[in-house]
């Protein structure tokens, strides 16, 4: 299937975040730009109380019925507490892995993604790994 199109969908908050942006979908509107085998794009999110009011760059590739992808933000957004859905933007670049499947028979792509961070604990960083799941389906 070919994968260079414009492609709408959504992605959702998963293990790893609390209410109220557990649960939460987010619409999402996808530019993929190259060929199947390596491609890269563009992300943009409706704008919503649980959205990344900046523009993603995607890297990735795929094999097969198997697609992987990573989106890249500019900047890092973090909730400013706990349970809130107000969003502050930290210096640096979030990465946020991406994989799944091409679905043919559906003209979808579909998967789960991760964003693994580094959380301070008594003086030492541990890693920390949220994740959730995204679809995404061919804008005819």
């Amino acid at each position: 299937m070919n994968l260079i199109d414009n492609w709408e969908g959504y992605y959702e908050y998963g293990e790893g975040y609390p209410l109220p942006q557990f649960g939460q979908r987010v619409k999402i509107s996808v530019n993929l730009q190259g060929n199947n085998d390596s491609f890269i794009g563009t992300v943009k999110e409706d704008n919503s109380e649980h959205s990344v009011p900046l523009e993603g760059k995607i890297k990735g590739f795929s094999e097969n019925d198997f697609i992987s992808f990573i989106k890249k933000y500019p900047k890092i957004p973090r909730l400013k507490n706990f349970g809130s859905s107000e969003k502050v933007m930290d210096d640096g670049q979030l990465e946020i892995e991406h994989y799944g499947y091409i679905d043919s028979a559906f003209d979808s792509i579909y998967g789960t993604w991760s964003i693994t961070d580094n959380v301070p604990v008594d003086n030492d960083d541990y890693p920390d790994t949220s994740y959730g799941i995204w679809l995404l389906k061919r804008v005819k």
